[in-house]
């Protein structure tokens, strides 16, 4: 494996933030991404309940992808579990970022960007751990 260091920072931290936003999205009744965009479009119930559950399990599960990939291992499916998480992680976007934001009308513009950046950069990571979009 030939990688510099800032893929390689890239790759762990995108994939400790991804384990740690679904870890979050489930166990956290309160807090989360995952769980403030859902509620915040779909209101609290049962259904919301379960996309909440779906995000955040395939967070967990994107993590723990590259991280196995990152230490060179290979497993049939991840390629396509990364592909999908990054056309879901598109999606999360949208939620988080444009959604939600419209929503409600307290968010600012500094802390918009700085969390379109840091989705927009998780979406890079999960990009570069694929063969189709980084090798």
């Amino acid at each position: 494996m030939d990688r510099g260091i800032g893929s390689i920072l890239l790759n762990f931290s995108v994939a400790v933030y991804l384990f740690a936003t679904g870890i979050l999205g489930i166990t956290s009744k309160s807090a989360g991404e995952i769980r403030t965009a859902v509620i915040s479009l779909l209101g609290r119930g049962d259904f919301a309940e379960i996309i909440i559950i779906i995000l955040a399990v395939l967070a967990i599960a994107a993590g723990v992808f590259i991280l196995i990939k990152f230490f060179g291992i290979s497993v049939g499916i991840t390629e396509m579990l990364l592909l999908i998480l990054a056309i879901t992680w598109v999606v999360f976007i949208v939620m988080i970022d444009i959604a939600y934001p419209l929503n409600n009308k307290g968010t600012t513009f500094i802390n918009w960007l700085r969390s379109i950046g840091s989705h927009v950069m998780v979406l890079a990571g999960i990009m570069l751990s694929t063969e189709r979009f980084g090798g």
